[in-house]
């Protein structure tokens, strides 16, 4: 196998996970069943992503293609920035993408704390339920 096609490959599964997790993102607000996995998959992939500076399969990805000769700047951008401009034509900085990706990270965390607080802290669950914040 060349080294090219494992890079394609990598990044063929790196779009189609950052998919995944939008797309459950949007299954999970009208789907609350579905909260708890969505959120440790969310929470998963930022923290991974703080740990590293970036994201393995973007670092993976790009060593693949260095191997293959044709190397792509993508650990300078990042994988999101460099693939939206290609694909898309629309430019984005590494910048906006950590705001835009921690900002969606804490909004659906409060959207999930639904689950959470009748086991963390049951007095604030009857509160909400009482002002009519949550319905039955």
């Amino acid at each position: 196998m060349s080294y090219k096609f494992l890079a394609d490959a990598v990044m063929v599964i790196h779009a189609a996970l950052i998919f995944l997790i939008l797309i459950g993102i949007l299954i999970s607000i009208r789907y609350k069943r579905f909260r708890p996995m969505e959120s440790i998959a969310l929470l998963s992939a930022v923290l991974v992503w703080s740990l590293y500076g970036g994201c393995p399969a973007t670092f993976l990805e790009n060593h693949l293609r260095i191997l293959a000769g044709n190397p792509l700047p993508l650990t300078e951008v990042g994988f999101i920035p460099f693939y939206f401009d290609k694909w898309f034509s629309l430019s984005m900085t590494r910048y906006q993408l950590t705001w835009a990706t921690y900002m969606t990270a804490l909004v659906f965390f409060l959207i999930s704390i639904e689950w959470v607080s009748p086991y963390l802290n049951i007095e604030l669950f009857k509160l909400r339920k009482a002002l009519g914040f949550i319905k039955n």
